[in-house]
């Protein structure tokens, strides 16, 4: 039994586990506008594609810096502006899954979006693994079911769904040419 259903109703408690996304700062979108993600609760809305969604489980992942100092794997992944179409920079968990997509994205892997983990790409466009400089804290939330949000301009899976996944050397070479002929535009 492989697929695991996963209810939000407050009738059914939400089973699977979170897995952590988020750097504290990360701006996350909501009705009212963009919030923090340290100031989310569980039963908060948050925008996502396919329309506002309430958090069903939200979590904190603590490490000490004795837990990560030599665990480089765990290390957040820093994305410059402009690299995912994000107008500042942002930290991501680097199991985090973004969506890549556009004309470049159909025309090289012929679907019309893929799903990335960020670690895939680190070392392309200014992406890279950033070493912290206190205690480590990753944010994971979950609807109880996948959904796609835009974070600070990067376009970000909860849960995996629809989007295609390809090799890390497809993605990658889809990466680089998507910024060599403009891809994605700075979002406003």
């Amino acid at each position: 039994m492989s697929d695991q259903h996963i209810f939000t109703h407050d009738a059914f408690p939400v089973i699977a586990p979170v897995a952590p996304r988020f750097t504290p700062g990360a701006r996350l979108p909501t009705p009212e506008g963009c919030r923090e993600v340290e100031t989310l609760a569980v039963g908060d809305l948050l925008t996502t594609r396919s329309g506002p969604k309430r958090i069903a489980r939200l979590e904190v992942t603590r490490r000490l810096r004795g837990e990560w100092a030599y665990a480089r794997d765990t290390w957040p992944v820093r994305v410059p502006v402009g690299s995912l179409g994000n107008i500042r920079p942002m930290r991501l968990s680097p199991d985090q899954r973004v969506l890549l997509s556009g004309g470049t994205i159909k025309r090289i892997c012929n679907v019309a979006e893929i799903s990335v983990s960020i670690r895939d790409l680190v070392g392309l466009r200014g992406v890279m693994v950033e070493r912290p400089l206190a205690d480590l804290r990753y944010f994971g939330l979950s609807f109880g079911i996948p959904a796609v949000i835009e974070a600070g301009g990067v376009v970000c899976e909860i849960e995996q769904g629809d989007a295609a996944v390809v090799s890390c050397d497809m993605a990658r070479h889809a990466f680089q040419t998507m910024h060599a002929v403009g891809e994605p535009p700075l979002k406003r």
